[in-house]
């Protein structure tokens, strides 16, 4: 895609100077486009460009004609040479575009949006009062009606002429996040990743009836004292009541008034001080008419073509657009949808800066991601491709930057810890906080580790694994927490799933996944019915779903074959995967009786309180299943299983296979035989001399046949908290 002529581009001068006061990191054009000098108390950080621009021959949505636009923009860093870094933001309602600044913690040197790295794009929406041409008070008629199609339709002119022909993504939030969906339905091409933050794909009743009460207090209050109240309202709708209740509850000021009275003026009186009332009006009025399906058959049709670079984000609380508004449309249209908790309501995408980066962060690799891969698939189909179209077409089309570049300085910043929620603190849970505490003694240097919430049943049991933690600093003295709905409340990098089952933790780990927070689990129940899910989940939501430890302890099955370091074309997989039944059988082939065998294996951990799913094969089998979803592809709740476990009547024939010179092992199997997969878990008799024989104790052994690498074998310790935590820890630090 080119720039636009010249006829259809008019630069107010060859650089417009800006008449505001220069922001530091800024970097302003003189009107011969030589760059200035910076002021001396601005960080040269990153390059600025804030300029107006004007566009002819603009064609409305309604159909209007409008001779020229006037288009105010801030670009923040520098765009490359294929001209392929560029993010563009989209503001809200009142928003300008110092993105940067409203945004911080989102945008910044090292954040998710890096001007070092990328060109942050930000334009005054048309209708707008910071320099793009919109309705003022004086003149009211300057703009027809407009519609937030009209809003993303100038956007793309602006990116034409800067010579953009795709943004790396495009993201706002509220009147930014309907803007944001208008440009991904209208221009699917130029879209390579894309986040939408609390805004509907249709305005609702809600948004309607917000935006009327404002409306009239204008037209009541008058251009100032009507503007301030409808600030005011559109506040109460931006927070929840829990979030005002816990910022100011009944709090007086030093003057009797109430905080939050207090809170209410002041936004009613900043905002009078720098927005116009007509252009408000203007804005809520697009707002009104906002409907991504109209035209297109409705907003499934709208959107399906960009799903997969679609990120739908919603907030539980919010009042102005319930997080279902986003989830209805983002869930029909196939997108990703993450929930982002907050008791700051709608104004969380603003506020809640933390997880915000992290989804923005996701989506930015995510598309980076896509690129690569594309790129890889170009090689492998015609290794001397030329440059791809999209870089071909940028290079032709840019603009040609003027002044020198000047060399970024280094800038440095803390570390934070990997901050774990801990759902469980069992065998597995309290070996994990054990070996968190060793890593940190061993290696003061290492990255921290800070464990911020522990669920568990019953705080009143002793937990010597988690009191150790306190006492190192790892946890917080308040870390446990009861109630499930709790542990996911702070800024959480990863979720730790050890309570097992597939109730409780389907709901946790589902949860965690939508909200974009990397998930660790060894629970083989649940991903041996649900495995297949959460990691298309985990997909979708950018983020990952390890599970090494659900698989043979402190054996590196897993990520053998997900990587393919097993072997390519899997024949069959077979192994004894429950370290506790293989404890079991050994104890008995020694002359002990079966209850004896369990009672120790119980006291030494290798056995749980109720060795039920261990002995009857379960346990094997979710294993199994798991095996074969990653070695076949097979959904893991379809295999059809043939089990036999341990029970009284196996451990006396065991017993007597051991008199006679050989064992008796739980093996588990699948294989592909014809078109069909046969799997099976039963007690096998196997000689005193083969390899199978001489697994002892709780240990694992798999056997995996491929046509590659003929039978690979692992083995190792396969049932006790510290194996499997080891398995655990290797994830949480992957």
């Amino acid at each position: 895609m080119s720039t636009l002529p010249p006829s259809l581009l008019a630069p107010r001068g060859p650089s417009r100077i800006i008449s505001r006061p220069p922001t530091i990191g800024a970097s302003r054009a003189t009107p011969d486009g030589a760059p200035a000098t910076p002021s001396p108390r601005a960080a040269a950080e990153w390059p600025v460009r804030d300029e107006t621009i004007t566009f002819r021959d603009i064609v409305l949505e309604g159909g209007e004609h409008l001779d020229t636009v006037d288009v105010h923009y801030r670009l923040e860093g520098a765009i490359n040479g294929a001209r392929d870094n560029v993010v563009l933001v989209v503001h809200a309602l009142t928003g300008t575009v110092h993105a940067s600044e409203w945004w911080k913690g989102v945008i910044g040197a090292g954040a998710a949006l890096d001007p070092t790295k990328h060109a942050i794009l930000c334009a005054n929406l048309l209708g707008g009062c910071d320099g793009t041409t919109g309705p003022t008070n004086s003149d009211p008629d300057v703009l027809p009606p407009i519609t937030t199609r009209d809003q993303a339709a100038l956007l793309a002119r602006l990116l034409d002429a800067l010579g953009v022909s795709a943004p790396l993504l495009v993201c706002g939030g509220s009147l930014g996040g309907m803007v944001t969906l208008e440009f991904a339905a209208s221009f699917p091409d130029r879209v390579r990743g894309a986040v939408c933050l609390a805004a509907p794909a249709v305005q609702t009743a809600q948004g309607l009836a917000w935006n009327a009460i404002m409306r009239r207090a204008i037209a009541l209050g008058g251009e100032r004292d009507g503007l301030a109240l409808a600030r005011m309202v559109g506040m109460l709708s931006y927070r929840t009541p829990e979030g005002l209740e816990r910022r100011f509850g009944r709090a007086q000021n030093g003057s009797g008034n109430f905080q939050v009275n207090s809170w209410l003026d002041t936004h009613g009186e900043k905002l009078v001080q720098r927005f116009d009332a007509t252009s408000y009006g203007a804005l809520i009025d697009a707002m009104d008419v906002h409907d991504v399906g109209r035209g297109r058959g409705g907003v499934n049709a709208a959107l399906s073509a960009i799903a997969d670079r679609l990120v739908g984000v919603g907030i539980p609380g919010d009042l102005l657009y319930p997080d279902h508004s986003v989830r209805e449309w983002a869930d029909a249209a196939g997108a990703t949808y993450v929930e982002l908790p907050s008791s700051h309501g709608h104004d969380a995408f603003l506020l809640e800066v933390d997880r915000v980066a992290r989804i923005i962060g996701n989506a930015v690799h995510a598309a980076e991601q896509r690129e690569a891969n594309a790129t890889r698939r170009g090689r492998a189909a015609s290794p001397a491709a030329p440059t791809s179209p999209r870089s071909a077409s940028a290079s032709v089309a840019a603009p040609t930057e003027r002044g020198a570049k000047r060399a970024l300085p280094h800038v440095s910043h803390a570390v934070k810890p990997l901050r774990i929620a801990l759902a469980g603190c069992g065998h597995v849970g309290g070996s994990l906080l054990d070996l968190f505490g060793e890593r940190a003694e061993a290696d003061p240097n290492a990255p921290r580790i800070r464990v911020e919430r522990v669920l568990v049943r019953d705080p009143s049991r002793p937990r010597p694994s988690l009191a150790q933690a306190i006492a190192r600093g790892i946890a917080p003295s308040g870390a446990v927490v009861t109630d499930p709905t709790d542990l996911l409340d702070d800024d959480i990098d990863v979720l730790v799933e050890a309570i097992g089952g597939t109730t409780t933790a389907r709901t946790l780990v589902e949860t965690a996944l939508r909200r974009g927070i990397r998930v660790v689990t060894a629970n083989k129940a649940l991903l041996g019915e649900r495995g297949a899910a959460l990691q298309a989940l985990a997909r979708n939501s950018g983020t990952r779903l390890d599970f090494e430890g659900a698989v043979c302890g402190a054996i590196p099955i897993v990520r053998c074959v997900r990587t393919g370091a097993a072997g390519v074309g899997i024949t069959k997989v077979s192994g004894i995967l429950n370290g506790t039944s293989n404890y079991v059988l050994e104890r008995v082939a020694e002359g002990h009786s079966l209850a004896d065998a369990i009672a120790t294996a119980q006291r030494l951990g290798y056995a749980e309180a109720d060795p039920t799913r261990d002995l009857n094969g379960q346990d094997a089998e979710d294993k199994l299943r798991i095996l074969a979803w990653l070695a076949f592809g097979i959904e893991p709740a379809a295999l059809k299983v043939t089990r036999r476990g341990i029970d009284a009547e196996t451990a006396a024939w065991a017993a007597r296979v051991a008199a006679e010179g050989d064992r008796v092992k739980l093996i588990a199997s699948v294989a592909r035989e014809g078109e069909e997969f046969v799997a099976r878990i039963l007690p096998t008799r196997v000689t005193g001399d083969d390899a199978w024989a001489h697994v002892s104790g709780p240990f694992n052994r798999v056997v995996i046949e491929s046509e590659t690498a003929g039978a690979l074998v692992f083995q190792g310790p396969g049932a006790g908290g510290l194996a499997t935590a080891g398995a655990v820890l290797a994830d949480v630090l992957g």
